[in-house]
């Protein structure tokens, strides 16, 4: 007799910050092969080393998309959107296991319609790909979206697209172009210290890409970082701040923009969300040694009655 099927946990989940309750929903895994090939400048070995110390496979590593949905009791705020299901420049690029975040949207309880504000973190594909559906529409017919300025103009200038020395890098400009583009005048190109909703203001992070942005969300006391790709990796990059990921625009500048917002998450002890952690990527940071420690926050069960 075969097992019976088992069932897995839900690809989303709530938790309350301050006054304002969250909720994330997750976009599905990116698989990006061995960690070694996506750290250009560190030692090889050592990469393999990490991730053999910490338990983590070498070969495939996996990187999680948590998208966050803020309710500040006024407004819905989605940040960031997952790959999106595009057939060649979204789901269809990326693999079966991504392009779900509608999916869990729904399974949570929300409708694209619901959304007021869609805050991109930067418009690099995993982030701002699934602002259209398959047919290169709104997703978020009623949604403002916010993106910085010297993203926006970087990512959907489209002469830069013969200049790309190669077609993962072309499709960056041309996935940015075709999504930002089809909200015209409800694209909000920002910069530091835009509140994008009360509560949330955006921080300018520039290095992973040239307006990255984190988010600063801040209720009843409580202070959480929603810091999109500053930090891919919760063993690599807080151990070796200082590792290039491949697809930092500028490889020093992102080092010097993780240094700044750890130390100002672990000397403030603010909350982090981080994008691409192990779901629900919630948590705290610690430091331990020269580099950092990822103290995960415990989920808030839904437990049975009686």
């Amino acid at each position: 007799m075969s097992a019976a099927p088992t069932t897995r946990p839900a690809a989303w989940t709530r938790f309350r910050h301050g006054d304002f309750e969250c909720t994330v929903v997750s976009d599905g895994v990116l698989e990006m092969g061995p960690a070694r090939e996506n750290f250009p400048d560190a030692d090889p070995a050592e990469v393999d080393a990490l991730l053999h110390r910490h338990y983590l496979p070498t070969e495939n590593v996996r990187l999680h998309q948590n998208l966050l949905i803020v309710d500040t009791g006024t407004q819905l705020v989605l940040i960031d959107t997952g790959v999106g299901r595009s057939p060649d420049l979204g789901r269809g690029f990326f693999g079966p296991q991504t392009g779900q975040a509608v999916n869990s949207m729904r399974a949570a309880g929300f409708e694209p319609a619901d959304i007021d504000v869609v805050a991109i973190t930067h418009a690099h594909p995993d982030h701002c790909w699934g602002l259209i559906d398959e047919h290169d529409q709104p997703l978020y017919p009623d949604a403002t979206v916010v993106v910085s300025d010297a993203d926006f103009t970087h990512w959907t200038d489209l002469s830069k697209v013969d200049t790309a020395p190669n077609q993962h890098l072309r499709d960056h400009y041309i996935g940015a172009h075709r999504n930002l583009l089809a909200y015209g005048d409800r694209v909000h190109r920002v910069g530091d210290g835009h509140e994008v909703a009360p509560g949330i203001t955006a921080m300018a992070t520039p290095g992973h890409s040239p307006g990255h942005l984190v988010y600063r969300i801040e209720s009843a006391g409580e202070t959480m970082l929603c810091w999109g790709d500053l930090c891919h990796h919760y063993v690599l990059l807080l151990q070796h701040p200082e590792w290039r990921f491949q697809f930092d625009h500028d490889g020093p500048a992102a080092t010097a923009q993780r240094n700044r917002v750890y130390d100002l998450a672990e000397r403030h002890r603010h909350r982090v969300f981080a994008y691409h952690f192990p779901f629900p990527g919630l948590g705290h940071l610690k430091r331990d040694g020269d580099g950092y420690a990822w103290l995960p926050t415990d989920l808030e069960l839904d437990l049975p009655a009686g």
